[in-house]
């Protein structure tokens, strides 16, 4: 995010008067399975992991790990400080830009559902002209010549909206607005392209929403019923939602922020930039992604083997990531010990959802800081990051 942005923020806690998200309730969500985690040989090793990094400052921590030794799962921390509800292993929270893993998935159910969807595969190499008007393609960059799957695999060149500090400005005076995809993409209409098309990778939020915007062209519905329909309801995740296309049950957690870079954390839950339009919004915890990821990477039941290889052809490189259709490997300087799935980077949360097939371990955690912006608690969050890694991949 620009440094404007918190100048922005700053302002928006003061003004903001009517919340999205309510001050959390206390709710036990309890794992869908047996919890031998207390036997796990490795249970004082995570416990004295999140304990080590709540610690230094991160406010709540739910962590699961899948390995040879079984399944671990924990949390720590608090979900709401204010109202004093502690961080459970089941607490619902945002988890940002794993959104773009659901909707990249969603894109090859549609495809797989070709016959009442009507996209086939051959939609990933057809411009977003097919589905979108001039109105709007003549004034995104290289909007005539992309096409889904560059959106998908983040090499279109089309600026990131996030990036946009107007963008930043207009939430603020309006912080009860639910974004259309339109309004989003006027503050990046008539903007420069960031490179040419397919010449490179640079991820862009921009690109997911303009999947989604394609999505609801081609099916005539709307994508977060869809969604529902072929993603979350098949997989019985039940504690997952996505906002603005449904409520948000009083349970979720506070997101929280140094917004002040003073080393105290502020509760910034409230300041949603254009969630429910295919690149932010999802609220869900670590059990309902452990069945997303399970069903999609691990069996490999829930897509065709050619969905799954389609999805998993690696394009080009940006920066520590790698990127398929609507699907990252992370971790690449590690070789052949990357990770395939998405991370979540939000102003208020931070998620991980990955598998890494050469040590068929997966790590999935949610922390309600953000860590989208700098700060020294992100710093801390990139050592356990970086500590989990060490522990469970070596």
């Amino acid at each position: 995010m620009k440094s404007f942005v918190y100048i922005v923020l700053v302002l928006f806690v003061v003004s903001c008067k009517k919340p999205f998200i309510a001050p959390t309730t206390a709710k036990t969500i309890n794992a869908p399975w047996t919890d031998t985690s207390s036997k796990h040989p490795d249970n004082a090793t995570f416990r004295a992991l999140i304990e080590k990094y709540r610690k230094l400052g991160l406010p709540g921590i739910s962590l699961l790990v899948r390995n040879s030794k079984g399944t671990w799962f924990g949390a720590t921390g608090m979900a709401d400080i204010e109202q004093n509800v502690r961080f459970e292993p089941g607490q619902v929270a945002s988890v940002a830009s794993i959104t773009k893993f659901l909707m990249g998935t969603l894109v090859f159910k549609l495809i797989e559902d070709s016959v009442h969807s009507g996209l086939g595969y051959n939609s990933l190499y057809k411009p977003i002209t097919t589905w979108l008007p001039s109105r709007i393609t003549n004034r995104i960059a290289n909007g005539n010549v992309i096409t889904l799957g560059d959106c998908m695999k983040h090499e279109t060149g089309v600026p990131d909206i996030i990036e946009q500090s107007a963008f930043y400005l207009a939430v603020l005076n309006q912080p009860n607005k639910n974004w259309e995809p339109e309004e989003i993409l006027d503050f990046i209409y008539d903007k420069p392209a960031v490179f040419k098309a397919r010449d490179t990778a640079i991820y862009s939020n921009t690109n997911t929403l303009l999947v989604s915007m394609i999505i609801d062209a081609a099916t005539g519905k709307r994508h977060g019923d869809l969604l529902h329909q072929y993603v979350l309801t098949p997989l019985q995740m039940n504690n997952t939602y996505y906002q603005s296309y449904e409520p948000l049950p009083n349970t979720i957690a506070q997101g929280y922020f140094d917004l002040y870079n003073n080393g105290k954390i502020v509760n910034v839950s409230n300041l949603i930039a254009g969630s429910g339009n295919g690149y932010y919004g999802i609220h869900t915890n670590i059990f309902d992604l452990y069945a997303f990821i399970d069903a999609v990477l691990l069996k490999k039941t829930f897509l065709s083997a050619k969905s799954l290889n389609t999805m998993q052809t690696w394009g080009k490189t940006d920066d520590i990531n790698r990127y398929g259709y609507g699907i990252m490997q992370k971790f690449i300087d590690r070789g052949v010990d990357a990770g395939i799935g998405h991370s979540g980077r939000g102003l208020g949360c931070t998620a991980n959802l990955f598998y890494f097939p050469n040590k068929n371990v997966t790590h999935i955690f949610i922390i309600n800081y953000g860590t989208d912006s700098e700060s020294e608690l992100r710093k801390v969050f990139y050592q356990f990051q970086d500590e989990l890694l060490n522990i469970t991949l070596k």
